[in-house]
């Protein structure tokens, strides 16, 4: 049985204490039962498929590990000479390079795993500083890990979500005023310098510290707000005090390897629109993937209408323009859950208690002989739902999946087989797969485009490629500068000469120009999924030296499904006529 370990009535203050066996008990009772909270969490937010770019920041952070040095231009492109390459991942790219590097998946999963606790347990951990009882530490974790786990990946956005928590559990702590009345609250100021380190450190590791940053200032800001409001003598020791520390916070920020650039760099480029990414499009209200948000923002109003305790307006503030922020964009939707878990805990534990109060009026006293027997009952519940959920979470943490009806394994490991190679367009969320096959099978390969996007590509590249990929479409679907030139689908398959053209077949703009184009390229392979298309003047050429004969060539509907392990590339030593003795044998040669 659940209970609210800090709820009682006034006949409770009049209980005999716990004996001391009693009071062990209990405490491991309430640890049983925030692990079990935390393995709860874990299971939703443990979403096992691999996120398109991971290939593309591993093997980028085992090229720093390998040459010692950061790279200034664009790697594996074929796209762009020598373009500034302004990366904002690079100590993610380093962990998730050594983790893969040291135990694969496992290792990656692993990490994934620690950051899912430290992100949880932050917001809990402070809750329980503030007297939240068991009840209110549940309702915390179910509100972050299902608002989370949409965007739950392994990728550097798990490090910007772990320092957001890290972030605001130390303004909570230090500075609390935000979320309970100042003179009910232990104020640590001391804490507040763990910041600026945290700062540096989120800086290197992901571009979400703008908005850390941005959280920052509205917190020390605000915070000196009410202050002047109140004509509170400890206004200007205060704001000295904030200035001090955000001072030396931009100053950590600008220890990075591009400096000042680094920040003008993000500056600029969000300042331009990218509806083509989803996570970076409107939440989706009146959706399924919408509905998380809906039960945040109606649990929030509901506490905020029950609660007991006075609403502190600075935090209220903070989380609402979370909030819209994450109406305006998908990805911000964590930060702002991350907030209300800190801001909503003192209203969430106040209706808590209420309801607690309500439900113990109406129901039988117990004689207090039975305390030790709920309790021995509260482990054992705990203890098989420890049991039940790691065993669900155990295949979860087994194996990092590569969907086979999402990812072109089929169509790389016939590239693989053929030995097909060179400049390689390939469509947007396949490219940094295809970077690392190459990467580790193919090195003299390059690619084009990747979702490194704008740190690596100029915009009139982008918007090439993307004439290819998307087509013509509206610009709230589609960002496209008027200084790229007219439309032009066809462009891309002319610039620089690629070989080789790897895409979706349900991107119908990409088909139908390689369909209108089929006087220069000719279809390779073909399956449910992916095609590929060669330059004719290359592989169908009889006295090319890269010539495919038609019976080497796989075109069909075979139907793409299940997944293979991560990282899915072709298999080394497989018989390069396996294909061949297929279709010889079945007498299908192609369509």
């Amino acid at each position: 049985m659940i209970h609210n370990d800090l709820t009682q009535s006034p006949a409770d203050h009049m209980k005999p204490e716990l004996a001391p066996s009693e009071q062990r008990t209990a405490s491991a009772a309430e640890v049983l039962w925030l692990t079990v909270f935390l393995i709860f969490g874990l299971f939703v937010m443990s979403r096992i498929g691999a996120d398109p770019d991971l290939w593309g920041h591993v093997t980028y952070g085992k090229e720093v590990l390998r040459d010692g040095h950061l790279h200034e231009t664009t790697t594996w492109s074929y796209a762009v000479d020598d373009f500034r390459w302004v990366n904002h991942e690079n100590i993610a790219e380093l962990i998730m390079a050594t983790s893969d590097s040291f135990g694969g998946q496992t290792a990656l999963l692993l990490l994934k795993s620690l950051l899912t606790l430290v992100v949880l347990g932050l917001p809990v951990w402070v809750a329980r500083r503030m007297g939240a009882g068991l009840v209110t530490c549940f309702a915390i974790v179910v509100l972050l890990s299902f608002n989370i786990s949409f965007h739950w990946l392994v990728r550097p956005h798990m490090l910007s979500y772990a320092c957001g928590a890290g972030l605001l559990a130390i303004l909570t702590v230090a500075l609390p005023g935000a979320v309970t009345a100042r003179s009910a609250a232990q104020m640590s100021q001391k804490w507040l310098w763990l910041i600026p380190p945290l700062m540096c450190f989120w800086t290197n590791a992901h571009g979400g510290y703008l908005a850390g940053m941005a959280i920052l200032t509205a917190w020390l800001g605000l915070d000196g707000v009410e202050l002047l409001l109140r004509r509170d003598v400890r206004l200007w020791p205060t704001v000295r005090h904030h200035a001090f520390l955000f001072t030396a916070t931009v100053a950590a920020c600008l220890l990075n390897p591009y400096g000042y650039e680094l920040h003008t760099w993000m500056l600029s480029s969000l300042g331009r629109p990218r509806p083509e990414i989803s996570e970076w499009a409107p939440l989706p209200l009146f959706s399924v993937d919408g509905l998380p948000f809906w039960c945040f923002a109606f649990g929030a109003f509901l506490c905020l209408k029950k609660t007991v305790e006075p609403p502190r307006w600075p935090g209220l503030i903070v989380m609402s323009l979370l909030s819209w922020q994450a109406v305006r964009h998908h990805r911000h939707l964590p930060f702002a859950v991350m907030m209300g878990s800190f801001v909503l805990v003192p209203h969430i534990e106040s209706v808590v208690r209420q309801l607690h109060g309500w439900l113990k009026e109406r129901a039988a006293d117990q004689h207090s002989s039975r305390v030790e027997e709920r309790n021995a009952g509260s482990v054992a519940v705990a203890l098989v739902l420890l049991v039940a959920l790691s065993c669900a979470q155990f295949p979860r943490q087994a194996t990092l999946c590569v969907d086979r009806d999402y990812y072109p394994v089929s169509a790389m490991q016939f590239m693989a087989d053929n030995q097909l190679n060179g400049k390689v367009l390939v469509t947007f969320n396949w490219a940094q797969y295809a970077l690392a096959v190459f990467a580790d099978s193919s090195p003299e390969s390059r690619i084009a485009f990747d979702g490194r996007f704008r740190t690596c590509y100029p915009q009139p590249i982008i918007d090439m490629y993307f004439d290819f990929i998307l087509g013509d479409l509206p610009r709230h679907v589609r960002y496209r500068e008027d200084a790229s030139g007219p439309f032009d689908a066809t462009k891309a398959l002319d610039y620089k000469s690629p070989d080789l053209v790897l895409i979706e077949c349900e991107r119908r703009n990409s088909v139908r120009t390689m369909e209108a184009c089929s006087a220069e390229w000719c279809l390779l392979y073909q399956d449910s999924l992916a095609q590929l298309w060669g330059r004719r003047s290359l592989y169908d050429d009889p006295q090319s030296e890269r010539f495919l004969p038609e019976y080497r060539r796989h075109r069909s509907n075979d139907l793409q499904h299940g997944c293979v392990a991560w990282p899915a590339f072709p298999q080394s030593g497989r018989p390069a006529s396996r294909i061949e003795l297929t279709l010889r044998n079945s007498g299908s040669v192609g369509r």
